[in-house]
């Protein structure tokens, strides 16, 4: 593969650079496109009102000003990103049919698309670090990790998420390319823009691998080792009610850590051993991992966290109480 890579450059040394590359998507027949298109826009659009309903709630609610509610509204800003990088490019994709993007366009959603995704990890591994000194060490808590603490936590996540992903467009821009110009899926992710150049592209995605490795599976092991260590402590807790208290708040991070990462490892671990996934297969995982969490993190906080059900409950009352001129009671 790689020798007819640099035989088609060599013998296109007078190319014409590609000046917008094609998506492809599914490879499959798509029956009912608009249809599809319609469903991703309905997901963009709780996906935004999930994410900027837990922005204002922070910062409404007082009771939220508190170092784990800090991390969350950094990181409904970072699915905000997230899913605004990817979404309107699939949306326009399937409502029009319209399928290019202009060459410099790819970078620059090549890197937010990494931009943000680092930003994610970073940020559930300061959460997941916040709920082991919260459990393990509870008395030094607010000493340890007051606000300003979560706030500077958060600024090194948005600033060290600038790295890969700048490194990532860095390796991959400068490549030539010069011929075929289909992207096999519906963003530009860095491996499957990479691949399209005419030469040899080993040692760009190796590095582009051993980069992405370093981000999730170093995050995934902060992570795990900060739940391991809470498993132990809780299971040392006498009470009932503070044991319970603390698997049910842990287990809200948990699941949310699950969907983030679980279809990314599997997508690095297979392409570190070669397997063989099909197109459409690692198309769809990459929607997934893409617009699912960002979905589902506003709604898991949501329903999980006491003052912000009181919240959505409160709005309600007083909705009801305007409009029926009825004073409920809130218990």
């Amino acid at each position: 593969m790689q020798e007819w890579k640099s035989l088609r450059f060599q013998m296109n040394s007078n190319y014409t650079p590609v000046s917008q590359f094609l998506f492809v998507g599914f490879t499959g027949q798509q029956q009912m496109p608009q249809l599809i298109g319609t469903f991703f826009l309905f997901i963009y659009i709780l996906t935004l009102v999930g994410n900027l309903f837990i922005l204002h709630t922070v910062r409404k609610v007082k009771k939220l000003h508190t170092p784990m509610f800090i991390m969350i509204m950094n990181l409904a800003a970072s699915d905000i990103i997230y899913s605004t990088t990817v979404s309107p490019q699939m949306i326009y994709f399937y409502l029009t049919g319209f399928k290019e993007i202009q060459f410099h366009m790819c970078f620059v959603q090549m890197f937010f698309l990494h931009f943000a995704g680092c930003v994610d990890s970073y940020l559930m591994a300061a959460m997941a670090i916040d709920r082991f000194v919260s459990i393990c060490y509870p008395l030094r808590y607010p000493t340890i990790l007051s606000n300003s603490v979560a706030y500077k936590m958060c600024a090194v996540a948005w600033i060290a998420g600038i790295v890969v992903p700048l490194l990532l467009v860095l390796y991959s821009f400068p490549l030539p390319y010069c011929g075929p110009n289909k992207i096999v899926h519906f963003y530009c992710q860095h491996g499957q823009v990479a691949r399209l150049a005419c030469t040899d592209t080993s040692l760009t995605l190796t590095r582009a691998l051993i980069l992405g490795f370093i981000v999730l599976l170093g995050s995934f092991f902060i992570i795990l080792l900060s739940y391991l260590k809470i498993i132990i402590a809780v299971i040392k807790i006498v009470t009932k009610d503070s044991k319970t208290k603390a698997f049910y708040t842990c287990s809200t991070q948990l699941i949310v850590v699950t969907i983030f990462y679980v279809p990314r490892i599997f997508v690095y671990l297979a392409t570190l051993f070669r397997l063989y996934i099909p197109t459409d297969l690692n198309t769809a995982l990459g929607i997934i991992y893409c617009l699912f969490p960002p979905l589902v993190n506003p709604v898991i906080y949501s329903f999980r966290t006491h003052e912000i059900r009181q919240f959505i409950l409160k709005k309600i009352v007083l909705k009801v109480q305007y409009k029926y001129n009825v004073i409920p009671k809130i218990r």
